[in-house]
């Protein structure tokens, strides 16, 4: 035991500070909604002026401490308040790069600072040691270690004490709430953030005597306190703490057992980020909830140029690109890189910028490429192309292990754990054998001994013209994965992968689908770089280059494959033709700078408008016609349903169900039936349980109790996906619809993604047969919801009551027999709603179909619902026909807050009726 216990001293000194640090986050994150990924970027910034200050200046180290910490840092967490407000209604990518972009800044910035050799930030605080235990205990350890504590203990009673930190919890839960209690959420989020830089600061200078001089080093030693918040679930501020001291203690004993153990090595410093990994993977889905902002940005009009000029532009920057030898023969190796980049650039796309997975560990993915190649083809002495299509597939097995947590994830858990891999990749398996050893020099990646005629592969100018042909080659595989089924279905996903599922489509198929279509890609550049400079070495692949490969994929706003080149050509060929040594930490500090200009607007995937209508007048294209943006239709559809359906089966029975969040029972032993061939009304006031029973009869909440029967099988332990295959179909209080995707292309996908089901080949291709039905599908819905004239219509940009509609359209082109419709009126005037209750009663009448509707509008409800079930407060409070529920005393006494014992007034059901109108 004695053996441990320097170690445990160690561990408990830098434990402290991770836990210290991890509150800090976990404080920011919970009161704005935006994980702060460039929390270690902060830290690195004030040792850089502490460092300054002491080290240049001669300042004494409590005044260079107190300017640092007490002044630099609250004007941090001012200028990060402000950035985070910006991103308040921001997709998860945004926020996630425009954090990133800050660790590029500063680590660009330490780097022009000492842009050969970082020095070693000096001890600060007393080194002698005291005898505790009989271990030898250093001052500095003492100090850190009692006034991390401390000040996590002051921070954890000024949350539960104090009325600015108890308002801090309460922003959390509803800031609106906190701004009626007459307190401003933006002046307690100001001194949230102020908070959090100054215990980033602190840890920072903490952490870093003892290490280079450089951001890189800084902000990845503060990357420890993102596994203390996991261990905390990013959420609880003691278990927080608890978790650094165990990262800490658990890091020191590793240490210990490093230089004597061979597969040890690596892992001390890797640690937080395996506890990272494995925590975000076994957690409990429901402890990760995410912190809820405000809506999302407004979706910006797509544009694709017109066919000819995107095939013109295409040959003539193939044809540019093939008289690259000729015209620079110098710069050869610099293009060189730069078509394996766009191969590279192109793989992330497939994740980021179409399927909406956030992935920091692409690198990780290129180094097992070049890695496996060069084992395969000079260990196993396989031919150079057998070889290289085997390190391709080899990567798909990473791919779907990275996917897992994806699978669970999305947003910045995902981001987290996909940082973690790529770090632990880096720190444990690249120094591996298996991978390029333990020398400098790497591992041989041989280029193809193959002559074609005069061609030369193995030759620069050969082996560039190789690699030509395979970048265009993997053009036109991303292309066609776009246009194809596998490609409506990622953008969906992007979109809405909650609407995609209750559609009938199994997204984590389709998840670790795309994850390893990317990282097979990604593993052939990697082969592909190895081959180029004839040796892979670690250095090539470092994992903290994926924040800047992904920086570039967000923020070159073009289309693809454009945006792949564009962003290839500022990665590697700029650095090769600026004459400065530091150009491509400028290029980094620019790219920095322009991820987080992300916050304020900048969006992936769009085109100037100038350069828009230069493409459309060369393409030949009229100007676009401005959107509809204010009428909601001029008509619904009066003829009838054509080709009507017989479903089989008994409906929808929910018998007895139990729906629990924490301690609160939002709906308890509720039994109801929905039969097929009608209408069936639930209804009652808000917060009454209608939403949370349909979420649970489409399997989107896991009931406490009870069951679900859907045509007289039991459907309760069944995902949404695998119910939608069954026949059940539903619309959402808050519209789910694909907003990047035009009308047609979203009711389409209401069938499609039926079609696509579970099977991956099934989410790959489909048949011409299938194609053919999902037109006929999509063309009966529009037609009968009255939308045709906006079929070619971007759905982002239609108002509430359109895309009412287009959600309804959806539902009815797909293979339902059972429908679940949460109030689908919401956004329609009366005259509309009136034809909105004909098109209910037609598709009913000729489909066979049921529906199960809630609505607040009575008149709709009485003239089209046959049974109405009321709920208030979670429980079933009547069940009847329309008319008697018009005359009930208990419905009354729900909606209107009238005594059961009240009389029945005259005119009752039509006084029942605006009161829900209002609700």
């Amino acid at each position: 035991m004695h053996d441990f216990l320097p170690f445990l001293v160690i561990g408990l000194a830098s434990g402290a500070v991770y836990g210290m640090a991890g509150l800090g986050l976990v404080l920011t994150y919970k009161t704005s909604g935006v994980f702060n990924f460039g929390y270690g970027a902060v830290a690195a910034l004030d040792v850089f002026l502490f460092y300054y200050l002491r080290t240049e200046l001669g300042l004494a180290w409590p005044l260079a401490a107190l300017v640092s910490v007490g002044v630099f840092a609250p004007l941090l967490g001012l200028g990060l308040e402000r950035l985070a407000r910006s991103l308040e209604n921001a997709s998860d990518t945004i926020k996630v790069v425009a954090t990133i972009g800050l660790v590029l800044i500063v680590a660009g910035l330490g780097q022009l600072w000492h842009p050969t050799t970082a020095p070693t930030f000096p001890h600060f605080l007393p080194r002698s040691t005291v005898r505790l235990l009989g271990v030898n205990v250093t001052w500095e350890q003492i100090i850190i270690f009692l006034f991390a504590l401390a000040a996590s203990a002051v921070l954890y009673r000024f949350f539960l004490s104090v009325r600015l930190g108890v308002v801090m919890r309460g922003v959390v839960d509803d800031q609106d709430l906190v701004a009626m209690c007459g307190d401003d959420p933006v002046r307690v989020r100001r001194w949230a953030w102020v908070i959090g830089a100054v215990f980033a600061s602190v840890a920072g200078l903490m952490l870093a005597p003892g290490l280079a001089l450089d951001g890189v080093t800084l902000t990845t030693a503060v990357f420890a306190a993102f596994g203390a918040a996991a261990i905390g679930y990013f959420s609880h501020l003691p278990l927080t703490f608890a978790g650094g001291l165990v990262i800490g203690v658990a890091g020191a004993i590793v240490d210990k057992y490093g230089a004597t153990v061979s597969w040890i090595g690596g892992l001390p410093p890797s640690l937080p980020f395996l506890v990272l990994f494995v925590v975000l993977i076994v957690l409990p889905r429901r402890r990760l909830d995410r912190r809820r902002t405000g809506a999302a940005l407004p979706v910006r009009r797509p544009y694709h140029a017109p066919g000819p000029v995107r095939w013109v532009s295409g040959l003539v920057a193939l044809g540019v690109l093939a008289v690259i030898p000729v015209v620079q023969a110098g710069h050869l190796a610099v293009w060189s890189a730069a078509l394996i980049d766009i191969i590279l650039f192109l793989s992330l796309g497939l994740l980021v910028r179409q399927s909406g997975q956030i992935s920091l560990c692409h690198l990780g993915f290129a180094a097992v490429g070049a890695a496996a190649f060069s084992h395969l083809a000079v260990g196993a002495h396989l031919p150079w192309l057998v070889a290289l299509l085997l390190a391709t597939l080899i990567a798909i097995p990473v791919g779907a292990l990275v996917s897992i947590p994806a699978v669970r994830l999305s947003g910045v858990f995902l981001a987290l754990a996909t940082l973690g891999f790529g770090l632990i990749l880096e720190e444990v398996f690249y120094t591996r054998r298996f991978m390029f050893g333990t020398t400098s020099i790497g591992v041989p990646d041989p280029r193809p001994l193959v002559r074609l005629g005069g061609w030369d592969l193995s030759s620069d100018r050969g082996f560039y013209y190789l690699i030509l042909v395979v970048v265009v080659l993997v053009v036109l595989v991303v292309t066609a994965i776009s246009r194809s089924r596998l490609g409506r279905l990622l953008e969906a996903m992007a979109d809405s992968p909650v609407a995609l599922e209750t559609h009938g489509t199994t997204s984590t198929v389709l998840k670790v689908l795309v994850f390893c279509v990317a990282a097979a890609m990604a593993s052939l550049a990697g082969a592909l770089t190895g081959m180029l400079y004839q040796y892979s070495v670690a250095s090539y692949f470092q994992s903290f280059s994926s924040l800047t490969l992904v920086a570039l994929v967000v923020i070159v706003t073009v289309g693809d494959p454009w945006y792949a080149v564009i962003a290839a050509i500022g990665y590697s060929v700029l650095p090769g033709y600026i004459t400065s040594s530091d150009a491509a930490t400028y290029l980094q500090v620019l790219f920095g700078v322009g991820a987080a200009l992300a916050a304020y607007g900048v969006r992936a995937g769009t085109v100037p408008p100038p350069l828009r209508r230069i493409l459309d007048r060369l393409g030949g294209r009229a100007p676009a016609p401005p959107e509809p943006i204010a009428a909601v239709v001029d008509d619904l559809a009066e003829t009838a349903v054509p080709a009507p359906r017989r479903p089989l089966g008994e409906g929808l029975a929910v018998q007895d169900l139990t729906v629990r969040f924490g301690g609160v029972t939002a709906v308890g032993n509720v039994s109801l039936e929905a039969p097929l061939g009608v209408i069936t009304g639930l209804i009652g006031p808000n917060g009454a349980g209608k939403t949370t029973t349909f979420n649970a009869c489409s399997g989107l909440n896991r009931p406490g109790g009870g069951r679900v029967l859907l045509h007289g099988t039991d459907v309760t332990g069944e995902g949404p996906a695998r119910r939608a295959r069954r026949g059940l179909g539903r619309t959402f209080q808050r519209t789910e619809l694909f907003d990047s995707l035009t009308v047609r292309q979203n009711v389409a996908m209401g069938h499609e993604a039926g079609l696509a089901g579970r099977n991956p080949f099934t989410q790959v291709v489909g048949s011409r047969r299938a194609t053919r039905a999902i037109a006929a599908a999509t063309d009966e819905a529009l037609a009968l919801t009255g939308i045709g004239h906006l079929a070619e219509t971007q759905v982002g940009l239609l108002p509430v009551g359109q895309r009412r509609l287009v959600e309804l359209a959806r539902v009815l082109a797909g293979r339902f027999d059972m429908l679940l419709l949460d109030e689908p009126s919401s956004g329609l005037d009366g005259p509309e709603t009136a034809r909105f209750g004909r098109v209910l009663t037609e598709v009913v009448r000729s489909r066979g179909c049921g529906i199960l509707l809630v609505e607040h509008d009575m008149t709709l409800v009485r003239s089209v619902c046959d049974q109405v079930y009321v709920l208030d407060f979670g429980s079933l409070l009547f069940t009847g026909t329309t008319e008697e529920m018009a005359r009930s005393r208990r419905v009354r006494a729900a909606y209107l807050g009238e005594t059961e014992d009240d009389p029945a007034a005259p005119g009752a059901a039509t006084t029942l009726e605006p009161a829900t109108r209002d609700r």
